[in-house]
């Protein structure tokens, strides 16, 4: 009406400024494997587990990990809230949707995973040749020999626990702490090599240094995918289906 004052739209809240970096995903990653040593520790104790077998038990080997996804998760949940804008999913991509909202993309996804990791077998099998038995990654020697119920909880952590807690490390918070300093080509790189490289420092193995490369690709890879979506549900499926393949395999040899 005449004579009445304008209605102007209400101010839009100012988005908070990041302030987390490189740093933090350093702290994210120490912390995880601090996690790791204590949960290991605490199960190793409280099964009575021998201290020469600790590196061989199936329990310990599972509560490291699950330890591990805890303080990388709460650690980047913690960074989020004092350093971000509040959440794991507004600051590194993590969500709980679909790919393109249809499980028939999600299984694309999961299956372009295993296609991964059958593309690389022919070069791993190579190298065997070469060099004879190789001796494999622990993790994988551990799912070998683990039995009944410890071996279904052992396939379900490797394929989701670790595909989620590094996948929100490598992709959601290094990659974009990368991007903030260079081009999104090497933020991918940097972040593949990154992450294949932190496997033989926790597994110092001859297999887990041959298995590098196809870790790089996979890294790379799922990269890509989360820069070109946006978020890690993408990649944390190809993710899951890269190490889908070594679970299936170790169950049907049984």
């Amino acid at each position: 009406m005449a004579g009445e004052p304008a209605a102007f739209p209400p101010p839009v809240p100012a988005r908070p400024r990041i302030r987390w970096g490189l740093p933090d995903v350093g702290l994210a990653w120490v912390v995880g494997l601090v996690a790791a040593v204590i949960a290991s520790s605490i199960v190793a104790a409280a099964a009575g587990v021998d201290t020469t077998r600790v590196s061989d038990d199936v329990g310990v080997l599972l509560a490291s990990v699950v330890g591990q996804a805890i303080g990388v998760i709460g650690t980047l949940e913690l960074v989020a809230r004092r350093k971000g804008r509040g959440s794991l999913r507004a600051d590194f991509g993590l969500v709980a949707r679909l790919p393109g909202g249809r499980w028939t993309t999600a299984a694309l996804w999961l299956f372009a995973g295993v296609a991964l990791q059958l593309a690389i077998l022919p070069f791993l099998q190579i190298v065997v040749d070469v060099h004879g038995k190789v001796e494999t990654q622990d993790v994988v020697e551990e799912f070998k020999q683990a039995r009944g119920p410890a071996l279904v909880l052992f396939a379900v952590i490797v394929v989701t626990v670790a595909p989620v807690a590094e996948e929100l490390l490598f992709r959601g918070a290094l990659l974009r702490a990368l991007q903030r300093r260079m081009t999104p080509a090497w933020a991918a790189f940097v972040s593949a090599l990154a992450f294949a490289a932190v496997h033989p420092l926790s597994s110092p193995t001859i297999g887990s240094v041959i298995a590098v490369p196809g870790l790089f690709a996979l890294g790379f890879l799922s990269a890509a995918v989360a820069i070109r979506t946006g978020n890690l549900s993408a990649s944390i499926l190809l993710h899951a289906g890269f190490n889908l393949l070594t679970a299936v395999s170790v169950l049907a040899a049984r």
